[in-house]
């Protein structure tokens, strides 16, 4: 390891979701501000990992990534941290790889502020080494400035294991949200991606009382109080879109077991959308584009998954916000052979993809995780998992084709990147053919020849 008399080096890596990849922002952030190198693996003293659990997969990539860089180099210390190394911390401990074992971002910045304290010439800002950033650097490489308003999860879906990796669902205040928004547009940045766990739930005591949700007023005070020109809304779970009568408000609260849980979907398919957040969609500097959290098109299978919406719940949702905002992309998240899946329920789950005609949807084989209600069902075979998958994949495709179609020939604002494509609000690529500067917003028409077909 380079002698810490010098200039402290650090590399930065991940695995997941957009809360891992703004974690990780706020390092660098932390690092640029106290004049900490960022570099790679051959040149650093230690290298962040922040990793992850959602499915097996996940977690594999997380181990692989991590015996991978001290492989490259040896003298590397290796900082490790997020999901994955929480919820399965006695086995990250027998990795021989691992230097440092944290559980979170404050303790990573807590480390590397008494690091830097060791250096012959530290540059400590805050002698609180638990203390975040507030975000706007204009040298990082990405296009897009990453804004977590909410982090945590209460559910407990039947098959899901973050909500034990992140804790009880907690909130930022509001005013820090808007500071961090300013100074990212202070710094060039075009657009901010609001990311959570359930950013639906902002505002809310618990994500399973959708009814104190606070999102729509936190959206209209970013409209009012930044000037950020483009704000995108990452994934959002159902039951958020609903105003929810206050009689049912507290009978969802003391509905703590899965057959209340049950008995109220039914109920919630009288429920009127949210207008306020519907409208807020057809303000210009909204991204026209959502990411529902579908899991499924099967009520029985939403059911046993611990969903709290409804399959007509969904089809309101998508058939108001097609009718509404022309263009908007509406992708989704599907698990396929969720444990007892028949045949029928997935043929439920391909005919709701395929009449609402989804932007893209994201397929994922269930993925068993230890210490779930799920692990303990009667588990679908892997090759029926994989067959199911394949076919709506296809299906998937097929979509995602027709609507990038549909849209070419209209003019779209385009936000350009640093990798030579932009990206339109409905989360189309394009390919740069006039060379224009990154972090730029311009009008241009979608044509075949610019268009990505991803």
């Amino acid at each position: 390891m380079r002698n810490l008399k010098y200039e402290m080096r650090i590399s930065l890596k991940m695995t997941g979701c957009k809360n891992n990849r703004y974690e990780l922002d706020k390092i660098q952030e932390w690092s640029v501000s106290h004049g900490i190198g960022i570099s790679d693996d051959g040149e650093a003293d230690f290298s962040i990992i922040n990793t992850c659990t959602v499915t097996q997969i996940a977690d594999k990539k997380s181990r692989q990534m991590i015996r991978k860089t001290k492989n490259r180099n040896p003298k590397l210390q290796t900082i490790v941290f997020g999901c994955a190394a929480r919820v399965q911390k006695k086995e990250f401990e027998k990795i021989k790889e691992i230097d440092f074992l944290l559980p979170d971002l404050k303790s990573v910045i807590g480390f590397l502020e008494d690091m830097n304290k060791k250096s012959a010439n530290p540059t400590v800002g805050d002698n609180d080494h638990c203390r975040l950033p507030i975000g706007g650097l204009s040298d990082f490489n990405h296009t897009r400035a990453f804004v977590q308003i909410q982090d945590g999860c209460d559910s407990f879906c039947s098959y899901c294991i973050i909500a034990a990796a992140r804790g009880k669902s907690k909130s930022r205040p509001d005013d820090e949200i808007i500071s961090e928004i300013n100074a990212h547009a202070k710094n060039g940045f075009k657009e901010i991606v609001l990311t959570g766990i359930n950013i639906g739930a902002y505002g809310c005591t618990n994500t399973r009382k959708p009814e104190e949700s606070r999102f729509a007023e936190l959206l209209e005070k970013i409209i009012r109080d930044t000037d950020i020109p483009r704000i995108r809304i990452s994934s959002l779970g159902p039951e958020y879109f609903f105003n929810y009568p206050t009689s049912d408000a507290q009978s969802t609260e003391s509905a703590t077991t899965t057959s209340r849980l049950q008995k109220t979907v039914a109920q919630k398919s009288k429920y009127i959308l949210n207008k306020k957040l519907t409208d807020i969609f057809n303000n210009p500097r909204v991204c026209p584009h959502i990411h529902l959290s579908v899991q499924s098109g099967s009520d029985s299978v939403l059911k046993r998954m611990r969903r709290n919406y409804s399959v007509e719940q969904m089809d309101k949702i998508i058939s108001t916000l097609k009718k509404e905002i022309p263009g908007i992309a509406i992708t989704n998240d599907v698990i396929v052979g969720f444990p007892e899946e028949t045949d029928e329920e997935f043929q439920e789950t391909y005919d709701f993809i395929k009449r609402n005609g989804f932007a893209k949807s994201h397929i994922f084989p269930y993925s068993i995780r230890k210490n779930t209600l799920a692990e303990k069902m009667k588990q679908v075979p892997e090759k029926t998992k994989k067959e199911r998958a394949l076919r709506l994949q296809k299906l998937s495709d097929k979509q995602r084709a027709e609507f990038i179609k549909s849209q070419i020939g209209g003019k779209f604002e385009i936000l350009w990147e640093l990798d030579g494509e932009g990206l339109t609000g409905n989360y189309i690529k394009v390919k740069n053919l006039k060379k224009h500067p990154p972090r730029t917003i311009t009008g241009e028409r979608l044509t075949e020849e610019n268009v990505v077909m991803d």
